[in-house]
């Protein structure tokens, strides 16, 4: 077993990692521009269990979306933790930032360019540091970015260098409310990244928490024993704070095999 302790960090209203409980999230599938039906299908997501949501922001517009999203449930009474995730665009991290209680970013398309991605991620960390806004530094396998997959190949160790560098970013911007994943589909290259990336961040005297999930699993079966497969591999080694279940299926489907 890897001796890893994950430092506690605030999202919303729940601790993830510091020796808290596992967190269990979902995501919605509906469209975050229909914000009736995402209201509604958050509320039945909290009352299944979900500690935490996560709503897509594909577009400036959505912002807006997410946030009438987030306000109705507050009213609602529901206090879930709304996280935005984010792809290809900076600006809508950065826009979305004060909205939410979370900001999923994924390292390998947040800017082409990574001077400028440094620049720009320097800007949402202080749109986070004012609004109390957690970050989850989310790495792809399927999308680490040309830099990378020209340095290191698309693999695990690709994958532990590029969310190592973000993280030592956090570090130098003095931002330590982050949580970092490294996703992939096939689960051996899942649980040697996440594996790579604990030593990596022992070395460095990094203890920001970890959240687990397998992209892509699936549905039925096949996709519960997938997620299975590479989530429990790592649990039953001391690594995790968070996890969440990616069925092709409903998002109440996810609560259950997660638990």
């Amino acid at each position: 077993m890897i001796e890893y302790a994950s430092d506690p960090v605030r999202v919303g209203n729940v601790i993830i990692g510091g020796g808290n409980p596992i967190v269990v999230q979902t995501m919605c599938n509906t469209h975050t521009s229909d914000v009736g039906a995402s209201f509604k299908q958050c509320m039945r997501l909290f009352q299944a269990g979900a500690q935490m949501i996560r709503l897509t922001v594909p577009s400036m517009a959505q912002v807006a979306h997410i946030s009438e999203i987030r306000r109705r449930l507050r009213e609602a009474g529901c206090d879930v933790p709304i996280v935005a995730d984010v792809h290809f665009s900076s600006d809508i991290a950065i826009a979305v930032a004060s909205e939410v209680d979370k900001v999923r970013i994924n390292p390998g398309n947040f800017s082409k360019n990574f001077e400028t991605a440094q620049f720009r991620f320097a800007e949402l960390v202080r749109v986070c540091k004012t609004y109390g806004t957690a970050i989850r530094i989310g790495v792809n396998h399927g999308s680490l970015g040309e830099r990378i997959t020209e340095l290191y190949g698309n693999t695990a160790e690709g994958m532990k260098e590029a969310a190592m560098e973000w993280l030592r970013m956090c570090r130098e911007n003095d931002f330590h409310n982050v949580v970092v994943s490294l996703k992939a589909s096939n689960t051996c290259v899942m649980v040697e990244a996440y594996r790579l990336l604990v030593v990596a961040m022992i070395a460095e005297d990094m203890h920001y928490p970890i959240h687990l999930g397998v992209t892509e699993a699936g549905n039925g079966d096949a996709g519960r024993i997938k997620s299975l497969v590479g989530i429990s591999a790592l649990l039953s080694q001391g690594i995790g704070d968070t996890v969440r279940v990616s069925l092709t299926e409903d998002p109440e489907a996810e609560l259950s095999p997660a638990r």
